[in-house]
């Protein structure tokens, strides 16, 4: 049976995609059968995502069906979506998650944003999850400020029925890490109730192995469709 897992974040900007593409590589290359799936994206440039995802699946699929809704200003879905004169047809997205589930794994699913991103004005991101019927990947900050966020994110998340896999931490500023980053690691997955699924270094250096313990917690959790990474050596 495939399987998918939505990539969500506290907040903009905290690494999503980094994530992200640093697992849908690690699977592939550990001949897991992964894809990476985008549905919506805002903005100038706002494709670079779904492009990168494109590359790392050597472009076994058309960028449309990895990104089906792409929208010009770099705004909360619905909002730009307005300025634009659409409505986002949320039956693009569910086929195109469809075709890829079927044919696929694993399929990581990125989120625009936060869990209360508005896709149209009654239907959030939130919705989107509970709607593929996916857990929950949540990416947050390392530093200052997460425990808010990784709290906010992780109860809204339970208060609309979403299953939780775990948090990863990511370090978007690099350098020697502060007292709040230090802390984090174990202070935020225990107020948040939910495991630690790794920490993400800054750069290039340590990326890889930051991903594979993320994928061997992973494949640790029933229902991600994760196969233990050393099986696929």
């Amino acid at each position: 049976m495939n399987h998918g897992i939505f990539v969500t974040g506290t907040d903009t900007g905290v690494g999503k995609t980094h994530v992200t593409a640093l697992l849908l590589r690690e699977l592939r290359r550990h001949r897991v059968t992964a894809a990476a799936f985008k549905p919506i994206s805002c903005g100038d440039g706002g494709r670079n995502d779904a492009r990168i995802y494109h590359e790392l699946m050597e472009r076994e699929v058309p960028l449309d069906a990895i990104n089906p809704v792409y929208l010009k200003h770099p705004l909360a879905p619905s909002v730009a979506a307005k300025l634009e004169c659409r409505r986002i047809n949320l039956r693009v997205i569910f086929s195109s998650y469809q075709s890829l589930i079927t044919n696929y794994q694993v399929v990581l699913v990125e989120g625009a944003g936060g869990l209360m991103v508005p896709i149209r004005d009654d239907y959030y991101v939130a919705d989107l999850v509970k709607t593929l019927k996916v857990p929950l990947l949540v990416v947050a900050r390392l530093g200052l400020g997460t425990i808010n966020h990784s709290l906010l994110t992780v109860q809204q998340a339970r208060s609309h029925g979403l299953k939780v896999l775990g948090i990863v931490l990511n370090d978007t500023v690099g350098g020697k890490r502060g007292l709040a980053a230090r802390t984090n690691i174990e202070v935020v997955p225990t107020l948040c109730r939910v495991r630690l699924l790794g920490v993400v270094p800054h750069g290039a250096a340590g990326a890889q192995a930051a991903a594979r313990r993320i994928c061997e917690q992973l494949a640790s959790e029933s229902g991600t469709g994760v196969p233990p990474v050393r099986a696929c050596l």
